[in-house]
């Protein structure tokens, strides 16, 4: 049976008819998600990496050679700041030659305090504080360091965006891989300050192309009424791997044996190139039809699915190079020649351009927000490890809360809702600074589960809002921005010590105008992925 010359090749049809979620996606999934569990790790190892410890001044009068931190001589020798005593100043020392023990209350001047110059750490944990003494009036490169990943994190979205659009999703999944494992590595053996923080930017201005590719991957391979479960898959085994480095956290206690443990494994996934697909759609808008209609039968058997004849027929043609370019393939000919494909081409587009800067709002807002509350789960009254633990577990039931209610009720409103009930937590958590510790964990939690909700319906919107050519360029454009939120994140932990409510405050006050923001963008629930700029477009209209 042959096609006739106005036929065309539907990609849509193809996928909607391989079956919604079957063994050759599932399969396609969970080679993804392993990956994705490792690299879940790399945004967030800088919470104890960099984290913080309990720590004074070192008494050198009276300190041993193995000092304890919790010394009975501080009663004498250190001032108390607020309640507790302080960290960075002591009373300064009155030498007396004529006795041998220096370490007299009498000898310290307790209307004079002194500056320290070295300090005595806890002694069951390491991060890079106490392994350069970046405590007290040093204590900025700590939150810098969050800063710096962020900003690594911005310049790999814009590289990732563009090499994954020219040459693959799959390529830059797979570079991002090796190149994580390299520089994480590499990074363990740092022998400064400097060096931890050159590779701290380079490791994932290289790598952070792992998670989005990921993320599209599996998105552009499923019909639009199965794109939630594709979003659950990859967001609940990203928040397994938070958790799973809270975890290694707990049981090495020493920063650079975590990222050793962490970040090794992932060179494994260099064999991928020859395991997992390349996306179909992206082998579409490149005219690589024949390469796409490969994987198409290679999904029709493995999930035994039956094709209508005009689909057989469609697939047999492309298989032969026998087939004729669909409308999006014409309009991408043409527009390709007129260089309306440019990515400045979306930019004179007034309506994309109005729907770019209000989901790079809303990256932004959620970003800040999400990350916002990981990096301050430590700070939570209780157990740091545990509280973090729980806080990336969290994410699941928020994955799946997101994914069900998206199916439900669409993508703006679980934004909306999700935004404003987050925002609504953390006022609500300000007021409950003197009640148990459990209700206090309770109410961030719940705070922490919302901002998922709303980063799962943010990525699943804006990948179904931009045309495929363009898709991870633009997501990228989205993300890149976005991470202004969390760049500035990683200082709300230091603004807590001196003011315990305020990043609570900023968290809600970003959170609200993102979710009514979002009302003025148009649905994609149910949609057909855009392929060309005048598609994207007609989405607000239909």
């Amino acid at each position: 049976m042959s096609v006739n010359t106005n036929e065309e090749f539907d990609l849509d049809l193809l996928i909607q008819q391989i079956g919604p979620f079957g063994k050759y996606q599932l399969l396609n999934y969970l080679l993804i998600c392993i990956p994705v569990t490792l690299t879940a790790m790399y945004s967030l190892a800088f919470v104890f990496t960099a984290g913080d410890l309990d720590y004074r001044c070192r008494i050198t009068e009276c300190d041993a050679d193995n000092p304890n931190l919790h010394a009975t001589f501080l009663n004498f020798t250190t001032p108390i700041d607020g309640d507790r005593f302080s960290m960075c100043q002591k009373f300064q020392h009155i030498p007396n030659g004529t006795v041998e023990d220096q370490c007299q209350a009498d000898l310290f001047d307790h209307d004079k305090v002194e500056d320290c110059s070295d300090f005595v750490y806890q002694d069951d944990e390491t991060t890079i504080l106490s392994e350069w003494d970046l405590g007290c009036s040093e204590e900025w490169k700590l939150s810098l360091v969050g800063s710096i990943n962020n900003v690594g994190q911005v310049v790999g979205l814009a590289l990732s965006g563009y090499i994954s659009d020219r040459f693959g999703r799959r390529t830059v999944f797979i570079l991002s891989c090796f190149f994580a494992a390299l520089l994480g590595i590499i990074r363990s053996f740092s022998t400064s300050y400097q060096m931890f923080m050159v590779f701290e930017f380079l490791e994932p201005a290289l790598s952070v192309g792992a998670f989005n590719s990921a993320f599209i991957l599996g998105m552009e391979l499923l019909c639009p009424e199965r794109r939630f479960l594709g979003a659950f898959f990859i967001t609940a085994f990203f928040a397994l791997g938070e958790a799973l480095l809270g975890l290694l956290a707990m049981v090495t206690r020493d920063w650079r044996l975590l990222l050793q443990v962490a970040y090794a494994p992932t060179f494994i996934f260099v064999i991928y190139h020859w395991i997992i697909p390349e996306s179909v759609r992206w082998l579409q808008s490149m005219n690589r039809t024949r390469d796409a209609a490969k994987i198409i039968e290679s999904a029709v058997k493995m999930n035994k699915s039956e094709l209508t004849p005009e689909a057989k027929a469609m697939l047999t043609q492309a298989l032969q190079k026998e087939y004729y370019l669909n409308k999006s393939e014409k309009l991408h000919e043409k527009e390709r020649d007129s260089n309306e494909y440019r990515l400045m081409s979306v930019f004179k587009s007034k309506i994309l351009l109005l729907r770019i800067l209000n989901c790079c709002f809303c990256w932004i807002s959620i970003g800040f927000v999400y990350y916002g509350l990981t990096m301050n789960s430590v700070s939570v009254a209780g157990n740091k490890y545990v509280n973090y633990i729980l806080n990336c577990l969290t994410e699941i039931p928020g994955a799946a809360l997101s994914c069900i209610l998206m199916e439900k009720i669409g993508r703006r409103k679980v934004l909306f809702v999700s935004l404003t009930l987050s925002s609504v937590c953390c006022i609500a958590y300000i007021f409950l600074q003197n009640a148990p510790e459990a209700a206090q964990l309770v109410v961030f939690l719940i705070s922490k589960c919302l901002a998922t909700m709303s980063y799962i319906a943010v990525y699943v919107y804006t990948t179904e809002l931009f045309p495929t050519e363009l898709r991870h360029t633009l997501v990228s454009v989205c993300g890149m921005i976005g991470k202004v939120g969390p760049t500035l994140a990683p200082y709300t932990v230091l603004l807590g010590k001196y003011f315990e409510s305020l990043p609570m405050i900023l968290f809600a006050c970003a959170a609200l105008p993102a979710g009514i923001l979002i009302l003025f963008a148009p649905e994609t629930h149910r949609k057909t992925l855009p392929d060309t700029i005048q598609e994207a477009e007609d989405i607000g209209r239909r």
